[in-house]
């Protein structure tokens, strides 16, 4: 069988961006505030909190920019819109009946059928949140979007690529007022990656070349998020200019690198989604787990150790389920 030569550059941002995505959601770093505490660990604290902010939440878009790249690479292959559309629409509904049974055992009781739960932001999972489902029924949507976009003349493309864009900035920098406000799964919030990949695919030495200028935007703009923040505004998690500006500045400096590929990038790049859907349940269980049986780990500084052991755990037992889900007919739908 030919092995298919993998894009080493798009690995290595899926790899990123599932790293991203687990620091997000399990935020293993915690320093415990206290009225005595150090002025220095208020200061960590804020670090890891611009951290949180300011970093990790462009790892979604990324793997948007990502996905949507792909398609453009490969819409001349009559085939690939169906199969793709087949692939995701099956891993989507795979794990919304997971998330639904899931959810039905731990609260004893099957959850309403709402909106929500159809495009996979519910049902919700106590102490842990949201679905992440809604990242897969919001990329179905973009791929029939970008279909027709790429169909569209060029004079036609250019105009609609300009309305996504501006349109796209001007709202995500009004959201921090509660009147514009919009919740961070809404599928306006991604639809401004659909030019953009379709730019970086197509015109890709003309936007990677203007890298630096993204760069200095997306400082900018992080430090006018900060300063929001400061003041009690509350910038959007997704519509930020920021967030934009952070992806499209890590796509345009890692993908042209002539990036040598290692096993641990290839496997966190092939089994980002199984990683992606599947922490949050261990995360659940662990937590439980702590609730109910509280221990108590003191190492003599303000670091909550115990978090930050829950959360190597929750990895650990989520890649040794891919593990074995990879064993099984299931492994589609890790990889």
């Amino acid at each position: 069988m030919m092995k298919i030569e993998r894009d080493q550059g798009l690995d290595t941002l899926k790899a990123i961006s599932i790293i991203l995505i687990l620091f997000w959601h399990l935020q293993p770093v915690r320093f415990v505030t206290r009225n005595d505490n150090h002025t220095f660990i208020y200061f960590l604290n804020g670090l890891v909190e611009i951290f949180n902010w300011q970093l990790t939440l462009i790892a979604v878009p990324i793997f948007y920019i990502v996905s949507l790249y792909l398609f453009f690479q490969k819409i001349r292959n009559k085939n690939y819109l169906k199969k793709r559309l087949v692939k995701l629409c099956s891993i989507f509904i795979f794990w919304s009946v997971i998330q639904i049974v899931f959810a039905t055992i731990i609260n004893s009781k099957f959850p309403n059928l709402s909106w929500e739960m159809i495009i996979g932001i519910e049902p919700i999972l106590p102490l842990v949140g949201d679905s992440v489902l809604y990242f897969l029924f919001n990329l179905i949507i973009l791929i029939v979007f970008a279909y027709f976009y790429q169909s569209l003349n060029f004079n036609h493309k250019k105009l609609l690529s300009y309305i996504i864009v501006i349109f796209s900035l001007i709202l995500f920098e009004l959201t921090c007022l509660p009147k514009f406000s919009v919740p961070y799964y809404y599928l306006r919030n991604f639809l401004i990656y659909v030019p953009i990949a379709f730019a970086l695919v197509n015109y890709t030495n003309k936007v990677v070349k203007f890298k630096f200028y993204y760069l200095a935007t997306y400082i900018l703009f992080s430090l006018h998020d900060i300063c929001l923040r400061y003041y009690n505004y509350s910038p959007g998690i997704h519509s930020r200019i920021s967030v934009v500006f952070g992806a499209l500045t890590l796509f345009c400096f890692i993908h042209p690198l002539k990036i040598q590929g290692n096993w641990l990038t290839q496997k966190l790049a092939k089994y980002s989604l199984g990683l992606f859907v599947l922490h949050k349940y261990w995360q659940y269980l662990f937590i439980l787990l702590i609730i109910n049986y509280p221990v108590s780990i003191n190492i003599g500084i303000p670091l909550n150790i115990l978090f930050l052991t829950i959360d190597i755990l929750v990895v650990c037992s989520t890649v040794l389920t891919i593990a074995l889900l990879r064993l099984t007919n299931l492994k589609q739908f890790v990889s």
